[in-house]
């Protein structure tokens, strides 16, 4: 079976302004660098769509969903928060961020693909079930999970972050449900500074990454923390929140990844769910140093590929 690409035009509309790390260039460069590898001539290319309202609110307050259509500027930009700008045409990129991300996961779960990767901005993983924050204003993972439960009746669904910054959006919104295991490795101390204090609850796994750590710590967290985890929970659906920011020259953290990491984790989730049978869903998070971001994405995605096709597309998108 094949892998999904998925992604939409809207989100050129959200400019968030030149000196913003989380820009349109981003999904340029990732789509520039996957043809430039061959990896996109082995996908399946899809044009996203908007969001329905139903899977927003699964995860969301009403209230709040209403106050992000009365604050939309005609004109010019405000801030949503400290690091959130919203222009005229923000909450139509991320209802499409919502509404992309939600086809990418019905595809997989009927079959259409073996796995997706969803390239949407705004992001999503650190909007909580009533704000803003982070860059992000709804939580792309987190309504895909519960999206995933509550209509297509899945009873476990893992969510894996491995963004340099924890998900406290995705965690704030599925804490203590037995349904989601989420499994979050993140540079600690750092950004948001919140819901790390795995005792507080009952469905979470942290691998805290020291500042400096590089891939061989977060492997290791993974190897000795994730896995046991994931094969004890037995997910009927892996969602991935694909950051890619813990890379050495990414400047919105303070980690040491290289690029073949992020082959390393795509490799090592698919193998997971090749092994079980399992289909994946990846969606986008962070990765703000350009080249590095689309190197790092590029090899993430044929790491998705089929085996023999993930192998000879990896050479060429490190060289």
């Amino acid at each position: 079976m094949s892998t999904g690409y998925y992604a939409f035009h809207q989100h050129f509309g959200h400019d968030t302004g030149k000196d913003h790390p989380e820009t349109a260039d981003r999904i340029t460069v990732l789509e520039e660098t996957l043809k430039q590898t061959g990896i996109w001539n082995q996908l399946a290319i899809h044009e996203g769509k908007t969001a329905h309202l139903p899977d927003i609110l699964r995860a969301h307050s009403k209230a709040y969903v209403d106050q992000l259509h009365l604050i939309e500027p005609e004109h010019g930009c405000i801030m949503v928060d400290e690091d959130t700008p919203m222009t005229k045409g923000s909450l139509e990129a991320a209802l499409y961020s919502v509404g992309t991300t939600t086809q990418a996961l019905d595809d997989v779960l009927n079959e259409v693909h073996r796995n997706a990767f969803a390239a949407i901005r705004p992001p999503g993983h650190h909007a909580e079930r009533s704000k803003s924050m982070g860059f992000c204003f709804f939580n792309n993972s987190a309504i895909a999970a519960l999206r995933a439960a509550d209509v297509h009746h899945l009873q476990r669904i893992a969510v894996l972050d491995f963004d340099a910054h924890q998900g406290n959006g995705t965690i704030d919104i599925l804490q203590n449900d037995k349904r989601f295991l989420m499994l979050s490795a993140f540079q600690h101390p750092f950004y948001p500074y919140t819901h790390y204090e795995q005792s507080k609850y009952t469905n979470l796994v942290n691998v805290h990454l020291d500042k400096g750590a590089d891939g061989e710590a977060f492997k290791k967290g993974v190897l000795e923390q994730w896995e046991p985890a994931l094969r004890g929970f037995a997910p009927e659906l892996v969602i991935v929140s694909a950051g890619f920011d813990a890379h050495k020259e990414d400047p919105m953290a303070e980690l040491n990844f290289e690029d073949t990491d992020y082959l390393w984790i795509s490799e090592w989730i698919q193998s997971y769910c090749k092994r079980r049978n399992t289909p994946c869903l990846a969606v986008l998070e962070g990765g703000y140093d350009l080249n590095a971001f689309g190197r790092s994405a590029a090899l993430y995605i044929a790491g998705m590929l089929e085996p023999v096709e993930a192998s000879g597309q990896s050479e060429q998108a490190a060289v």
